[in-house]
């Protein structure tokens, strides 16, 4: 759920970078066990930690071998940062069951719980990594006419379409959605992030703090009508 970045001026073309191909699950297991080291030594060592010498070592294969894969270490933490906004969708779409505008949002909140306390490491690594550390490597520049197809910027818009729907039907009040998208999205994101920090323990167990969550978007959506 990121927001979409403000567009840059195009630089004078160069030779046509290889496009950095989705990741899919279990289409290679060398290239799948890339991304996940990879999103784990980020988080472990930071960017200024990161090789491509390291990830290597720890799959098992030579630096070399990583280019089969991947262009280069932009290429392959972009990939790293799709495949954990690609999980975060497979759980917002699950709240396109519920019955109403109302119902349907307030599942994507619940959701985004979910998929937070649930993989951790991929919500850390997308959501509390700098976004210029994590999105658009720059050696793909081109890709950015495909920004609004990719999870990372598709599942804001999830959120977006979810407040839009509410305002049409009169339920919260009418603005700007996409305003009013990220201040819903500051909230979720203040209480899971501060759970995932161990800042909230005082809550109790999940059940617990699942009960504070509830409550407190209960009452953000109540001030929102």
């Amino acid at each position: 759920m990121a927001l979409p970045s403000r567009a840059t001026k195009a630089k004078p073309k160069k030779a046509a970078a290889r496009p950095v191909p989705p990741f899919v699950r279990g289409l290679s297991d060398t290239r799948a066990l890339l991304v996940t080291v990879a999103r784990d030594l980020f988080l472990e060592a930071g960017e200024a930690g990161f090789s491509l010498r390291e990830v290597a070592r720890r799959v098992g294969i030579s630096p070399a071998a990583v280019y089969r894969h991947f262009d280069g270490k932009e290429a392959l933490i972009f990939a790293a940062c799709t495949q954990g906004f690609e999980v975060f969708s497979s759980y917002l779409v699950r709240a396109l069951a519920a019955a109403t505008p109302l119902e349907r949002v307030l599942a994507a909140c619940e959701e985004y719980r979910h998929f937070g306390l649930e993989n951790p490491r991929d919500y850390r690594f997308i959501f509390m990594s700098p976004a210029e550390q994590v999105q658009f490597p720059k050696a793909h520049a081109s890709l950015a006419s495909d920004a609004p197809r990719l999870p990372q910027y598709s599942t804001f818009q999830f959120l977006v379409d979810r407040i839009r729907e509410c305002m049409d039907a009169g339920l919260i009040a009418r603005g700007d959605p996409a305003l009013t998208a990220m201040l819903v999205w500051a909230h979720l994101h203040g209480l899971v992030s501060l759970r995932l920090s161990g800042l909230l323990v005082a809550v109790g167990d999940e059940p617990a703090f699942a009960e504070v969550y509830r409550g407190s978007v209960a009452r953000l959506f109540r001030a929102l009508a």
